[in-house]
């Protein structure tokens, strides 16, 4: 059991929906506080997705709305948002430039369509903010409830918290 004055908050985008299913079944699991990124840079249907690729692309940094959530208060961030080709999405890119204050403990959820192994993402997140992941995992969205997503959502879970209460 975590212990009782460890805090969690769970940063997360979601274009799809995708990463917000995922990031609310998570701070449930969590106890934890939801944080969403917002950005208009892809709010059309179909300009938005061609932009939402030719950005991860070119691994470019689009306008958050802000304020950015503060994360003093938290012993454990977990970040949860798409993978865009084999990148994280360019807000949470954004936000990793952005971001004031990493708690000690960090965690990487992302979500994805079978043809963007998780693998590149990881590292790309490990670079940018300069802290290693505590847990990392990756859905396909293909894959949302089935035994396997509560699977994949229950060792992140009891991984974070075994981690957070050795900190």
């Amino acid at each position: 059991m975590r212990k009782p004055d460890t805090k969690t908050a769970i940063v997360y985008y979601s274009k799809s929906g995708h990463s917000r299913r995922a990031a609310e079944l998570l701070a449930d699991l969590l106890d934890a506080d939801l944080h969403q990124l917002k950005t208009t840079r892809y709010h059309t249907p179909i300009l938005g997705y061609l932009r939402a690729g030719l950005d991860s692309l070119r691994l470019a940094k689009p306008s958050l709305a802000h304020p950015l959530p503060d994360l003093k208060r938290y012993d454990a961030l977990v970040i949860c948002g798409p993978i865009w080709t084999s990148y994280p999405a360019a807000p949470l890119r954004s936000y990793f430039q952005q971001v004031q204050h990493l708690p000690v403990t960090l965690g990487l959820l992302l979500t994805c369509g079978d043809h963007s192994p998780p693998e590149k993402a990881y590292i790309l997140v490990e670079q940018e903010l300069d802290h290693p992941l505590a847990v990392k995992a990756a859905i396909a969205n293909d894959r949302e409830m089935t035994t396997e997503e509560q699977r994949i959502f229950a060792d992140f879970a009891a991984t974070l918290h075994k981690v957070t209460e050795q900190e």
